[in-house]
Formats: C-alpha cells, structure tokens, sequence
C-alpha cells in the first residue's frame, strides 16, 4: 500500500509557505545574483587596467606619429600644446564611449566576462545600466584621478604619496561605506553583482 504524500497547496487566500523543515540555502548565483565581494570586484579593476594601459600606449603613439612632436628628437617625448590637448580629449572621450557601450544593454567588458560581474541597476534590480547611468558611473570614476592631480599640482613633490593614494579615492571609499560600495557605484546608482555562468 502506497502512501500520499501531503498536498503543499495551501487553501485560497492563505499564502504558502516553506515547511520549518526545509534548510536554508545560499542563493544560486547562476539564477539569484549575488553581490560582488570587494577583492572580486578590485581583481576584475586590475584586469581593466591592463587593458587601459595597453590602449592609452596605442593612443600615445598614435598621437606621437601623426604630430611628429614626440619623435623629432629620435626618442618619444611628452606631448605639449594643442596636441597633448586633443589627445587628453580623445582619451577622455573613446574611453568613456568604450565603458558606456559595454555597461549598457547587457553588455559587459572583458574583465567582467573573466570575474562572472555584472553591473545591476540599483533602482530597477535589473542586470545592466541604463545610458544615464553608465554616464554618470564613468563620470564618478574620475573623482579618485581628479582629486590626486588636484593634490600633486598644488603641492608638488611635497605632497609625497598623498597624490597617488588619492588616485584610489573611489576604491577606499569601500572601506567606509556602509554596503561596500566603490564610490562611483554609491554616486551612479550602480552595483557590481557576482554571476556565475
């Protein structure tokens, strides 16, 4: 003789839940995302910066060749004037369309394929940045780089490595805020969520 097991349905109006027996569990991250833990999310800025570097060095000699400024001497030099101007903009600008492109429509960099992140919408809870937002992250990102120019031009070498710890304003941020959130993700409305594929 087989027994029934108990029906888990409930009856009308009375919600259904889980019985006191059932364990507790991690959330999936292959179903329920998880929030980023801030030494994953630092690893997956390392791995961007690699790829920073190698672009800004691609851009620098770009820039060197069609000026002709760096190279009149027979060995690079540093950029003056209009040019180091234009290439300062075109930086700023490529960089910021590179990161917008890749924070939107579900879209994600290199470093964030390799780490399993995902940018998440604050508001919405929804796997990606609208373009205000992605804007608006990108901006925020640099506050760090700002406020370390600002600290080694009005004190020069004085100011010691006050400078470059500032560059790592928006990472140190994490450290005091009170979800670990890097501070251009408090700023845009941003998380940086852990998603295993």
């Amino acid at each position: 003789m087989t027994s029934e097991a108990p029906s888990s349905s409930s009856a009308p109006g009375v919600p259904n839940t889980a019985s006191a027996a059932t364990p507790l569990r991690i959330p999936d991250p292959k179903t329920n995302p998880l929030r980023a833990g801030l030494w994953r999310r630092f690893g997956a800025f390392v791995h961007e910066l690699f790829f920073l570097v190698a672009y800004l060095f691609i851009v620098a000699l770009a820039f060197a060749a069609i000026s002709g400024e760096s190279m009149s001497s027979g060995k690079p030099a540093i950029l003056t004037g209009a040019v180091a101007t234009l290439q300062q903009l075109y930086l700023f600008a490529t960089l910021g369309a590179y990161f917008v492109f890749f924070w939107t429509r579900h879209r994600r960099t290199l470093a964030f394929k390799t780490w399993q992140l995902r940018l998440q919408d604050a508001a919405t809870f929804e796997l990606t940045l609208s373009t205000k937002r992605a804007v608006i992250r990108y901006l925020a990102t640099w506050i760090g780089p700002v406020i370390g120019l600002l600290i080694y031009v009005s004190f020069g070498p004085s100011a010691r490595g006050w400078w470059i710890l500032a560059l790592f304003t928006n990472f140190l941020w994490a450290f005091v805020d009170p979800a670990k959130q890097f501070l251009h993700d408090r700023i845009a409305g941003s998380r940086v969520m852990f998603v295993r594929e």
